[in-house]
C-alpha cells in the first residue's frame, strides 16, 4: 500500500506542476500579446488627428478577437473578474474610434497596458508570488 500512496502523491504533484506551467504559459502569452498590440496601436495613432481609419479599425477588431479567444482559455485558470477590465477597455476603444475621440482612445490604451502589466506581475510565477 505504501508504493501505491507514493505513486499517487507523485502523480498529484506532477499534475499540479503541469497545471501551474500551463497557467503561466497561457496567461503570459495572452497578456503579452495584448500589451504588444497596444504599442502597435500607439505607433499607428502617433501624430494623427483622425483615427477613423480602416487600418486602426482592423487592428482594434483583431485585438478584441484575440482577447476574446485568450480570455476564454484564461477563465479556466484565473478569476474572470480579475481580467474582464481589459475586454471592457477594448470595447470602449471601439466606441472612441467611431467617435474619433483620440484622447479617450489613448486613455483606454494606457488602461489596457496598465492592467496587462499588473496582471503579468501578480499572475505570473515569480519569487514574490511564491513567498
Amino acid at each position: 500500500m505504501k508504493n501505491f500512496t507514493k505513486i499517487v502523491l507523485i502523480f498529484i504533484f506532477l499534475f499540479l506542476i503541469g497545471i501551474s506551467v500551463l497557467e503561466e504559459v497561457i496567461t503570459s502569452k495572452s497578456l503579452s500579446l495584448v500589451y504588444n498590440q497596444c504599442f502597435m496601436l500607439e505607433e499607428e495613432i502617433e501624430g494623427r488627428e483622425d483615427i477613423r481609419t480602416s487600418k486602426l479599425c482592423l487592428m482594434v477588431d483583431n485585438m478584441q478577437y484575440d482577447w476574446i479567444l485568450n480570455e476564454g482559455k484564461m477563465c479556466f485558470l484565473v478569476n474572470h473578474k480579475s481580467i474582464q477590465e481589459i475586454g471592457t477597455e477594448i470595447a470602449k476603444m471601439k466606441n472612441y474610434l467611431g467617435d474619433n475621440d483620440i484622447k479617450e482612445f489613448k486613455a483606454s490604451l494606457e488602461a489596457i497596458k496598465f492592467y496587462a502589466e499588473g496582471y503579468l506581475h501578480f499572475m505570473g510565477a515569480n519569487a514574490h508570488n511564491i513567498l
